[in-house]
């Protein structure tokens, strides 16, 4: 019996039923016109999905190369904050800071880097990307090998602003607080050469990239008291860098602090200025020493030092960041650039003091030491 329309490989009768039957050329070019059509419709998707990201990043850009000021930006659901100096000149070159914030802390639109003295004297362009608190990697951190979600989406950002705006590929500078500073350690493990310099507020990352610090100016600040990240991550990583031969490192512990560590790193005078001082490719050199030591002995406990920071200097070298007080050859304390004067009150009268000062610039470099002063406390 022959049934009509349909191929004899496919059908034969059997006890008067119909069974069909698999011929495997047949069987094959099935197969593939499926797998033909199923990629033809994945083609068709991917390439309608790239026309909407590639028409998304088209308006990014062109607002961008519009905008003066704070606006938030969207790629997809991803939201990211971009400042752009008011009176943004696309001819010049800007710095460009990309600030990673804590768990939840997605308050950005106001920051000290868009105003004066910042904006005035070295305007720079500012990304905040935001993390929903429902993105459990937040910004993921440095024992992750690939970014997290958001990570990604936060460099999807940076290649836009890239692409609108003029930045000075040499000073790109990254910082972060808590969940920030460890995307921060993640950033810089997933782009070693990209940053001229970084800051770290409670968090802590892989010792293992402690090689990879080495090479770049960092700054890290910690509460002592920290329930939050302990402190012994961070004591961990300075160590790790210092041990791997690292000198452009400073670690900052305030003593009895939680982890509300930004209320202090906020009062940092010297830290902006830092931060902003730091360019890839410049080699530097020791600053001046400082001059005049002098000593006052103005009790039984008690010597006030002082002395006359470099005056005139227009080389960025001599830029005094702050200074180191040596003790009989140990360094007992360091003040900041906005203080020449230090009280010693931990010595013991009727016993000689030899003191000595240095300073240090904002790219770690350590002045000769001043000539040595001897003092007897307890007498006048």
């Amino acid at each position: 019996m022959k049934i009509t329309g349909y191929p004899a490989c496919h059908i034969m009768v059997h006890n008067e039923q119909v069974v069909q039957r698999v011929c495997p050329f047949c069987g094959l070019i099935k197969y593939l016109l499926m797998k033909i059509t199923n990629m033809l419709l994945l083609s068709l998707f991917i390439s309608l999905l790239s026309c909407g990201n590639m028409h998304q990043y088209e308006t990014i850009i062109n607002d961008l190369r519009v905008q003066h000021g704070y606006k938030d930006h969207f790629l997809g659901t991803f939201r990211c904050g971009v400042f752009v100096p008011p009176d943004y000149d696309p001819g010049k070159k800007y710095p460009l800071i990309i600030f990673l914030h804590g768990y939840s802390d997605t308050t950005t639109w106001d920051m000290g880097w868009y105003h004066d003295p910042v904006l005035s004297a070295d305007p720079c362009i500012v990304i905040t990307p935001k993390c929903p608190v429902t993105e459990k990697k937040g910004w993921g951190g440095s024992w992750d090998s690939k970014p997290s979600p958001m990570m990604a989406k936060a460099f999807e950002m940076i290649d836009l602003v890239g692409q609108a705006l003029n930045l000075d590929s040499s000073r790109f500078y990254i910082c972060g607080s808590s969940m920030g500073g460890f995307g921060t350690f993640a950033a810089i493990r997933q782009h070693p050469d990209l940053f001229a310099a970084a800051y770290v507020e409670c968090a802590n990352g892989d010792t293992g990239m402690a090689a990879i610090l080495t090479k770049i100016p960092l700054w890290m600040f910690h509460g002592s008291e920290d329930p939050v990240v302990p402190v012994k991550g961070a004591r961990d990583m300075y160590e790790a860098v210092r041990h791997a031969g690292g000198n452009q490192i400073r670690y900052t512990e305030y003593k009895g602090v939680g982890h509300n560590v930004w209320d202090y790193t906020g009062k940092e005078k010297t830290l902006t200025p830092w931060l902003l001082a730091q360019k890839k490719g410049i080699v530097h050199n020791t600053p001046d020493s400082l001059m005049n030591l002098k000593a006052t002995v103005t009790g039984s406990q008690d010597v006030l030092l002082a002395w006359d920071m470099p005056a005139g200097r227009t080389d960025p070298d001599d830029q005094v960041w702050y200074t180191r007080i040596y003790r009989d050859g140990q360094v007992i304390s360091e003040v900041y650039n906005d203080q020449n004067t230090y009280t010693d009150s931990t010595v013991v009268s009727g016993k000689p003091c030899l003191y000595q000062v240095s300073a240090v610039n904002y790219y770690f470099w350590e002045s000769a030491l001043s000539p040595a002063l001897t003092v007897v406390p307890g007498k006048q």
